[in-house]
C-alpha cells in the first residue's frame, strides 16, 4: 500500500486504518502468483554440486582404444567421449562412421557421425598433420574436432541451471535466486553451436522505478556454446 502524507492531526486515524508499519513502494511484499509473465512449468531446486561427467567416468564407458587401432576407430572413439559429454549423463552411443579416411593430409577435413541415444550428432575432423609416436617408429596422427550439431539433454540442462542458480550458496537474502524454473525439455536434443537453443530458464526479477516495484519473469535463454557448453543469458 503506498503510504499518503498527512497533517499530524490525522496520523491517529491513519494508525487505526492500519496502514502505519506496511512496507510500501520498493520495500513491498509481493506473492509468486503476482508475478507478470510466463511461468516456465519445471521447478529447479539450486544446488553447488558441479554437474558433468568427468574423464575418469568416460574413460570408464569407452576405454582408449589399443595402440595398433585403426586411426578411424581412434578419432571415433574420442567423438564418443565428446558427445557423451556434451549430454552430461551417460547413455548408449553407436560407434559412429567416418566419410573416408581422416589420416590425410594437413588441413584435410573429413566428416564423421556419431549417435546419442538414436540421435546422430555430426562432426568435423581437420588434420593437423602427423608427429612422433610414444612408440619406437611411430607416428601420432593430430586433428582438431568441432560438433556441426551440439547434443544436450534434459538432465544436464537442469543441473546446469541449478549450479548456476546454487553455486555462490545464496539461499536466502536479496541476492538469493526466486524460484528458479525452466522450460519442458526433451530428454535428448540438438542445437546449433553458438546459437541459442530457443528454451529458457528464468527466476524473479525484481526492479524499481520512482518508488514503483516491477516483479517479472526474468526469462534466461539457454545458449549452446561453440564447444558444446551450455550457458544462460541475462535477460
Amino acid at each position: 500500500m503506498k503510504r499518503t502524507v498527512v497533517p499530524v492531526a490525522a496520523v491517529a486515524v491513519a494508525l487505526i486504518g492500519g496502514c502505519a508499519g506496511e512496507a510500501s513502494g520498493c520495500d513491498a511484499e509481493y506473492r509468486l502468483a503476482e508475478v507478470k509473465g510466463e511461468k516456465r512449468p519445471v521447478r529447479i531446486e539450486p544446488g553447488q554440486h558441479h554437474p558433468g561427467l568427468t574423464d575418469r567416468e568416460l574413460e570408464k564407458a569407452l576405454p582408449t582404444p589399443e595402440q595398433e587401432a585403426a586411426t578411424n576407430d581412434k578419432v571415433l572413439n574420442h567423438l564418443r567421449r565428446e558427445t557423451v559429454r556434451m549430454a552430461g549423463v551417460m547413455g548408449e552411443t553407436g560407434r559412429g562412421r567416418c566419410a573416408g579416411e581422416v589420416d590425410r593430409p594437413r588441413g584435410e577435413t573429413v566428416r564423421c557421425t556419431v549417435t546419442y541415444e538414436g540421435v546422430t550428432v555430426p562432426w568435423l575432423v581437420t588434420s593437423k598433420g602427423t608427429t612422433s609416436g610414444m612408440a619406437a617408429f611411430s607416428q601420432d596422427f593430430i586433428y582438431t574436432a568441432k560438433p556441426l550439431k551440439t547434443l544436450h539433454t534434459a538432465r544436464s540442462v537442469y543441473d546446469w541451471y541449478a549450479w548456476e542458480t546454487g553455486k555462490n550458496g545464496t539461499t536466502e537474502g536479496p541476492l538469493a535466486p526466486v524460484d528458479p524454473r525452466c522450460d519442458r525439455l526433451p530428454e535428448v536434443f540438438t542445437a546449433e553451436p553458438g546459437e541459442e537453443t530457443g528454451y529458457f530458464c528464468q527466476d524473479v526479477s525484481k526492479t524499481c522505478t520512482d518508488d514503483v516495484q516491477h516483479v517479472e519473469w526474468g526469462d534466461r535463454p539457454i545458449r549452446s556454446e561453440e564447444n558444446g557448453a551450455l550457458s544462460f543469458l541475462a535477460g
